[in-house]
């Protein structure tokens, strides 16, 4: 089991009880808030979520930002929610929220969904997969990464992808990292594929696949503020309630 720093272990516990904290906040409005919160809050059977996949350089992490603050919500990106399956009191905390009915159910889910021999081989992948779907289960949560938006019913969230061209990309990462631009490219090309083969392999699906998203954004040149209005707007069309 791979440990975590002391400041990351008390950063991932402080990010866990925010989510808790607002978890309780919307519960408690669906018990005390009126009949008008309750049938808000109780006409989804989970969510609401916002799962983005991204392409490396494509402004992705600034618009989950923004996202976060115009809904108040938590992001929860890939580094995040492996952190989450790799430390064990995190884990339990958040798995804590499903009752033994959910947990069996879900266990059922994944391995319909999941490649079984991927699965087997990629434990993380597995454990992931379960703190995407308590967190989409709860609500409230934008999940970056991962293949989440394969995992969850369509139903009850919004799943977007945020691509750019790729000479936009090479220029973005190798201001970020500091680096020429051909090693720029040729490292966004080896990320393009090591991720599309990881969707391929965990979940048998095409990154690039339209059908898997409701909303394909391209911030290549859009800013990321209009960017999030669309998201917001796209959300609260398509669940028939506000976010």
């Amino acid at each position: 089991m791979c440990a975590l720093k002391i400041d990351e272990t008390a950063n991932l516990d402080q990010l866990i009880n925010r989510q808790m904290t607002l978890w309780e906040v919307r519960q408690k409005l669906a018990r005390e808030g009126g009949e008008q919160a309750r049938r808000e809050l109780a006409h989804l059977k989970e969510g609401p979520w916002i799962t983005l996949s991204r392409q490396s350089g494509s402004g992705g992490s600034a618009l989950a930002n923004s996202l976060a603050a115009k809904l108040g919500w938590q992001v929860f990106d890939k580094e995040i929610l492996s952190a989450i399956a790799r430390h064990d009191p995190a884990r339990e905390k958040i798995l804590s929220r499903l009752d033994e009915h959910a947990v069996s159910a879900l266990q059922d889910y994944l391995t319909r969904l999941m490649d079984p021999e991927a699965m087997s081989r990629n434990v993380y992948a597995h454990e992931v997969a379960q703190i995407i779907c308590t967190l989409a289960r709860q609500g409230r949560a934008i999940l970056v990464g991962r293949g989440a938006n394969w995992l969850l019913d369509p139903r009850y969230g919004l799943s977007v992808r945020v691509v750019a061209p790729l000479p936009v990309r090479v220029q973005r990462i190798a201001r970020q990292r500091g680096i020429e631009p051909a090693l720029a490219e040729h490292a966004l090309r080896s990320e393009d594929m090591e991720l599309a083969a990881f969707i391929r392999q965990l979940y048998r699906r095409e990154i690039d696949d339209p059908t898997g998203y409701d909303l394909i954004l391209n911030l290549g040149h859009l800013e990321t503020e209009a960017a999030a209005a669309a998201v917001v707007t796209a959300l609260r069309r398509k669940l028939g309630a506000p976010a």
